[in-house]
């Protein structure tokens, strides 16, 4: 243990005697290294702390900060990449998962406590017949996906999770809270849309809300020999979100076979007929979730990840849509996949975006991601293995490879796109540096503002930070 990181302990085991969590407690710290979904983020850190409410952070934050002692602010830990929401043993993790308030404005705004899961969020708008825009996982955290930009079932219809937040409540490194809104702080406001921890914590999100949405939604799984019509069906239906926002889509290539997620926001009598080309195909295998009409929150607790104990990694690019260059990523990841032990899965989904999510997010005073405004894929792909540290090696590559390959591809046919989204990325990409230099230049002038000191670019154990920026 350093100096710094044994102050920070004698100090917080002071002001935290119960809420403190060290290796002395073998099982409660047991416990709280295993809280993030990927086994790779398992990583014990020197301790954590379970905070209560803004001012138990305030305090916490403070102590860190005089110690100079590194730390990780964690919600529910989504993120795979090890040292974002997780750390080693250099390093404090703030757990803020407790941070639940939950209250509706008079103009329906709703704000949450950064602690909430959108499930618990939708559940609680439900009741009130509103609904607001977030994660398609019911145990994802509000923090990372809000700050990361978020992609949404639909995000045609109100532009992406972060667009739709009408206000932070921040928590900045001097131990000031400040709201970021239109009117205050518009700068900072403005950064956090897409900016994820370079400026402060963030402890409560107020959210825009809407009517109940409906949803109709069915996940059906293809074959994956037949690919060249599915990939087909995916650019007919990608060309049609173009023109209709109730539209979503996910087509996700894994072992064995091909899942599609077909969306729709409203409850129809019959099947969109944006969907036929899916609908026409004649390799179906099963349809594991038939078509429901339900809502936001339904549809996150159906398509919820199974939490189990595995390690993962993940990368991420965007590119035009281009039935061609899909066909060539399938052709790369059938390589790639031959390089894997059998118990290793890599898998990838093709994610689109376009130009009304774009508008959607102007209409809401815009962000700080640099969207272009053309049709686009966001690719994610991921790399699922047991606990064996001898498949940690392969499964890194197979996800780097996959990467690298589909980058050189996009280039050549000149549909790669600059921008990466920070929810799916690995933590060598360049996140920031994708929105492009105006916006890298406006978050540090940002970060200079409100973290003069640059607290959280020194002591800040991980994360897309500006330190990392270019």
């Amino acid at each position: 243990m350093t100096t710094c990181t044994g102050a920070a302990f004698e100090q917080l085991k002071t002001a935290f005697p119960s809420k403190f969590v060290t290796s002395d407690a073998e099982s409660e710290y047991n416990v709280a290294v295993a809280v993030p979904w990927s086994q790779t983020c398992w990583t014990p850190a020197a301790g954590y702390v379970y905070l209560s409410n803004v001012q138990e952070l305030t305090k916490a934050l403070a102590i860190v900060k005089k110690a100079g002692v590194k730390f990780s602010i964690r919600t529910t830990g989504h993120n795979p990449n090890p040292g974002f929401s997780s750390a080693d043993a250099t390093a404090i993790v703030l757990d803020i998962r407790n941070l639940q308030s939950k209250d509706l404005g008079p103009d329906n705004t709703a704000r949450f406590g950064s602690g909430n899961t959108w499930g618990e969020v939708y559940a609680w708008l439900e009741e009130r017949k509103l609904s607001a825009i977030g994660g398609r996982d019911q145990q994802v955290g509000l923090g990372g996906f809000l700050l990361g930009g978020g992609m949404g079932a639909l995000p045609h219809l109100f532009g992406l999770g972060a667009d739709g937040v009408k206000n932070f409540e921040v928590l900045l490194a001097d131990g000031t809270l400040v709201n970021a809104n239109i009117n205050e702080n518009s700068d900072l406001y403005s950064v956090l849309k897409g900016g994820g921890s370079n400026f402060g914590i963030v402890t409560r999100f107020d959210l825009e809300t809407h009517p109940l949405i409906a949803v109709q939604y069915m996940i059906n799984l293809y074959n994956p020999e037949d690919h060249v019509e599915i990939n087909k069906a995916t650019v007919a239906v990608q060309e049609a979100m173009e023109n209709d926002p109730r539209i979503g889509l996910f087509t996700n290539f894994n072992n064995g076979f091909v899942a599609v997620g077909l969306l729709y926001g409203d409850h129809p009598s019959e099947s969109p007929a944006a969907f036929k080309p899916f609908h026409d195909l004649k390799s179906l295998i099963a349809s594991p979730l038939p078509s429901t009409n339900g809502t936001l929150l339904s549809l996150a607790k159906a398509m919820g990840h199974e939490q189990e104990v595995k390690k993962r990694a993940i990368c991420t690019m965007t590119t035009k849509v281009s039935q061609d260059l899909y066909e060539d990523v399938y052709n790369s990841w059938i390589e790639v996949c031959k390089t894997l032990p059998k118990d290793c899965v890599l898998h990838y989904t093709i994610q689109p975006f376009g130009k009304p999510g774009v508008q959607a997010g102007k209409d809401r005073g815009g962000n700080i991601m640099g969207h272009e405004s053309v049709p686009q894929c966001w690719w994610v792909f991921t790399c699922e293995w047991p606990q064996k540290g001898s498949d940690d090696a392969a499964a890194q590559k197979a996800v780097a490879v996959m990467t690298e390959s589909v980058q050189w591809l996009a280039s050549k046919k000149k549909d790669l796109l600059d921008f990466k989204c920070m929810s799916f990325a690995t933590a060598s990409q360049k996140v920031l540096g994708s929105y492009g230099v105006d916006n890298v230049t406006r978050m540090k002038e940002a970060a200079a503002k409100y973290d003069p000191e640059g607290v959280f670019q020194k002591l800040q154990h991980g994360g897309f930070l500006l330190r990392d920026s270019i």
